[in-house]
């Protein structure tokens, strides 16, 4: 068994194939990640399309994938694999004809954020593609309202290990670590100005509060930065790109996770990579209400849902005068019922690997 795990984009962008590499090493099923070096600052890892896209990650069109496409198909008959993993709904569609041709059945498609197959004219396609997948992966409950129905297993974008040590450690401490202030933290890709421009306005010189931005994202950081210097913030730093290693430690030295996203459908139906490590790290969230994200916080009360970050210093304020070992107590209930899905997710791929 020879197995191909297609991605959209730079590997960066992508931790989640870490829930399969990790799988298939333990079934010890040869694969590689194909991949695009968008930004060329990826390491190297499998096979990798070395084409840049010079106005960021997100920039690349039509024509740019139709050369990561002959890329794809070129390795794919390169090396042999007989079994294909292909993440997001852009990459599925871009493949179809090759796919349904030569992998029918033999291919798993991995879906975490609504893309073209939305768009009237992609999304009969995409039906097909999933009708003849071998198995379909989401990561998110709430996006079984925009797809066809389907039997769909979920993905969540953890190490089902380090969750299982997590529920077996005791809660480090009995407070919220804000005796030396409140320090909010936005990790990962830092993408959508509209929503961190409303948390740092909100935050800003604010007397007992920092903010952090640690993470990549051109022209959202750039402007953000132009705002700070324009209101000569004191208490807002920007740190840029990290190894994966050093990402427990920005989380851990934090009070909030900042998950707070603008209100359109792409956000609303997602669970991003900070929601777990909210959860995983003890760190409460704030989060948009009315999105998955801000239900599953109010549900558990494991951080703050808001409508907007008008009255965002005082929300923060109250919640952490909860006790913080019963919050620790929500955050591993929530995480309890994610394994139970995790653990039929690791079945399906093992079935279709072996």
């Amino acid at each position: 068994m020879k197995v191909a795990l297609i991605i959209p984009g730079s590997i960066w962008y992508a931790p989640y194939v870490r829930n399969y590499t990790r799988i298939l090493d333990e079934q010890k099923v040869e694969y590689s990640i194909i991949s695009w070096n968008r930004e060329g600052d990826d390491k190297p890892e499998g096979f990798q399309y070395n084409v840049l896209c010079t106005k960021g990650h997100g920039s690349a069109g039509f024509s740019a994938y139709k050369g990561y496409v002959r890329f794809i198909k070129s390795t794919i008959k390169q090396q042999g694999f007989n079994r294909i993993i292909v993440f997001g709904p852009q990459m599925a569609c871009l493949l179809s004809a090759y796919l349904l041709m030569n992998f029918r059945g033999r291919y798993m498609i991995d879906y975490r954020d609504l893309s073209i197959e939305q768009k009237p004219i992609f999304r009969q396609l995409f039906a097909v593609m999933l009708k003849y997948s071998c198995v379909n992966v989401i990561s998110s409950p709430g996006f079984k309202c925009c797809l066809p129905k389907n039997k769909y297993y979920l993905s969540h974008n953890f190490d089902e290990r380090l969750v299982l040590d997590v529920l077996n450690r005791p809660e480090a401490g009995d407070t919220f670590y804000a005796d030396e202030g409140i320090d909010i933290l936005t990790i990962g890709a830092i993408r959508d100005y509209s929503s961190n421009i409303e948390v740092t306005k909100a935050i800003v010189n604010e007397d007992g509060f920092t903010l952090r931005f640690v993470g990549r994202g051109k022209g959202t950081v750039e402007h953000l930065q132009e705002y700070c210097k324009e209101a000569q913030a004191n208490n807002v730093c920007f740190i840029g790109g990290y190894e994966k290693n050093e990402e427990a430690g920005y989380i851990k030295s934090c009070t909030f996770m900042n998950i707070f996203y603008p209100r359109i459908i792409t956000h609303d139906t997602a669970l991003s990579n900070r929601f777990y490590n909210s959860l995983i790290h003890r760190k409460p969230m704030i989060v948009t209400k009315g999105t998955i994200q801000g239900d599953y916080a109010e549900k558990y009360n494991v951080g703050v849902a808001i409508d907007d970050c008008r009255n965002l210093v005082g929300e923060l304020k109250t919640f952490i005068k909860q006790d913080y070992k019963e919050y620790c107590k929500r955050a591993d209930d929530l995480l309890k019922e994610f394994l139970k899905d995790q653990r039929e997710f690791v079945e399906a791929v093992i079935r279709f690997v072996t």
